[in-house]
């Protein structure tokens, strides 16, 4: 079993301005097909190298005025086909259906997604708290389930969804082994998982610094792995990694586990 995951940052590859606080302030809102070229060419190859089973992908375009695909999602599964590799797979807008966020224009065409080898069924959820509250969950096996989330930058809005995704996970676990994957934002250190982790009775995997060094960190944030997994115990990890590939403000992470 050969999970990726990552925050693709719409694929704009973000190098960021004012010391990387701040986004680009044109190529943000009106992109830029170079470079979205560029870090789709660049992710098409971490996946063609990597050949995991499941790619979990945060922050999709799906086909608004910003991109220069028909949309992000589509152009991918389209690009890994025509170098021999056959994914199929879910995308969602990351804010929710039918909410006022979502129902904006350009918000709307913003989501998550997961790419899997087998075309594993696919389940949409949404946690209650906070803007960014999809949780996408995945049949890896029968007896293995994966949740892919990306969690509020607000630490109190965060504190909820992680109790709710704790909720969510025992009871749609259903005896099988668990993998939670994807963007926790907690830059306020990973201790603060620690109650979920418990609750929901698994293990953190910290593959390491997942988003680069900013000068001002050390008075903002005392943490830079905000890309984790968390593990059934269960599960033997033979790998957790983070690739040294810069696809976005954020860099790649893998996990590899036996049974």
């Amino acid at each position: 079993m050969k999970i990726l995951s990552c925050n693709a940052g719409y694929l704009l590859g973000y190098q960021n301005v004012l010391g990387g606080y701040v986004p680009p302030p044109v190529s943000s809102v009106l992109g830029n097909a170079e470079v979205e070229r560029q870090a789709l060419e660049r992710l098409v190859s971490v996946i063609e190298r990597e050949r995991p089973d499941v790619v979990s992908l945060l922050e999709v375009d799906l086909g608004s005025h910003r991109t220069a695909t028909d949309g992000q999602f589509r152009t991918l599964l389209e690009t890994l086909q025509e170098r021999g590799l056959s994914y199929g797979g879910d995308v969602a807008n990351k804010y929710g259906d039918g909410g006022i966020v979502s129902s904006l224009p350009f918000f709307g065409h913003l989501g998550n997604a997961v790419l899997s080898r087998s075309d594993r069924p696919t389940t949409r959820h949404y946690l209650s708290a906070g803007r960014k509250r999809l949780v996408l969950e995945v049949e890896l096996a029968a007896d293995v389930v994966l949740f892919m989330v990306h969690l509020s930058l607000g630490s109190r809005s965060r504190a909820r969804q992680l109790r709710e995704l704790a909720d969510l996970v025992i009871d749609r676990a259903r005896g099988r082994d668990v993998v939670v994957t994807g963007d926790f934002n907690t830059f306020d250190e990973t201790g603060a998982l620690g109650a979920f982790a418990d609750r929901a009775a698994l293990e953190l995997r910290v593959p390491g610094e997942t988003i680069p060094a900013r000068p001002l960190d050390d008075l903002f944030v005392s943490s830079r792995s905000i890309d984790l997994f968390l593990c059934s115990p269960s599960i033997s990890v033979e790998r957790c990694d983070v690739l040294d590939v810069q696809l976005s403000d954020h860099r790649p992470i893998v996990l590899e586990a036996g049974r």
